[in-house]
C-alpha cells in the first residue's frame, strides 16, 4: 500500500479556500484529540486552534464526536492499495504504511483517544467509529485479498474476507491502544502469523483432496 493525499484527486474547483480551512481544522481536532481526549475536547478548542469560527465547525460536522471521528479517519484516507505481487507483501505495506500514520504524535495520540472513548461508549462513539475508521480499514484488507484472488494466490473459498480484516484492524488496534504504536517486529510477526495460518489451511485442504481421491 502507498499513501497519497486523495483531497487532490477530489478538489473542487475554485474552492482552495474551503480545503485549506477543512485541512486545518483537521490537524486541529487530531491535536486536540490527542490532547485532552474525547471528553474534555470541545468545539471552541478546536476551532481556536484552528483559527477558525466556531460556527464553521458546526456546518461540517454537528457534534464533535462526528469531527473526532472524522480526523482519525481523515488520516487512514491517505492510504492506497499498491501492488507488491503478493498478498504477505499487500497486507506488510499496509500494516507499515498505518503503523508509520500512528507514530506521528498527533496521530496515534488521537487514534487511542478515540479507541478508549469507543470502549466507554460502545454505543454512541464505538458505533461511529465502526461505521466510519473501521470501515475503511477492513476495505483496505479486502482490496488486498481480491486482488490475490484475481492473480491466482489464493481461492476465494480459501480466505474469509471480514475474518482476516477482524485479525489485521484489530491487532493493529489493540496493540495501539494497549502496548504502543506497532513496530517493525510486530509487523514482521503478525505477518508470518497470517502466512503460517495460511500455509496451514492450504496443507489441510491439500490433505483433505488426497483423502478424497484414495477413498
Amino acid at each position: 500500500m502507498t499513501t497519497r493525499a486523495r483531497h487532490s484527486r477530489h478538489r473542487r474547483p475554485g474552492r482552495p479556500r474551503e480545503e485549506s480551512t477543512e485541512q486545518a481544522i483537521t490537524a486541529a481536532a487530531r491535536q486536540v484529540l490527542a490532547d485532552k481526549g474525547v471528553a474534555r475536547m470541545s468545539m471552541e478548542h478546536v476551532a481556536a486552534k484552528a483559527g477558525v469560527a466556531k460556527s464553521t465547525l458546526y456546518r461540517r460536522w454537528p457534534s464533535k464526536v462526528e469531527l473526532a471521528v472524522h480526523a482519525v479517519a481523515a488520516t487512514f484516507d491517505e492510504i492506497e492499495v499498491g501492488d507488491h505481487g503478493s498478498l504477505a507483501e499487500d497486507m506488510r505495506s499496509g500494516i507499515e504504511e498505518a503503523a508509520r500514520l500512528l507514530r506521528d504524535p498527533s496521530t496515534g495520540g488521537a487514534y487511542a483517544a478515540l479507541l478508549a472513548e469507543s470502549a466507554r461508549d460502545p454505543e454512541g462513539v464505538g458505533k461511529q467509529v465502526r461505521e466510519s475508521l473501521s470501515t475503511r480499514l477492513h476495505a483496505l484488507v479486502a482490496t488486498s485479498v481480491a486482488r490475490a484472488i484475481e492473480r491466482g494466490e489464493i481461492r476465494d473459498d480459501m480466505v474469509d474476507v471480514d475474518l482476516l480484516a477482524d485479525v489485521v484492524v484489530g491487532s493493529v488496534m489493540h496493540r495501539s491502544l494497549a502496548t504502543g504504536v506497532p513496530d517493525q517486529a510486530f509487523v514482521d510477526g503478525l505477518i508470518e502469523l497470517l502466512a503460517d495460518v495460511a500455509y496451514a489451511r492450504l496443507h489441510r485442504a491439500a490433505s483433505a483432496a488426497r483423502a478424497a481421491q484414495d477413498r
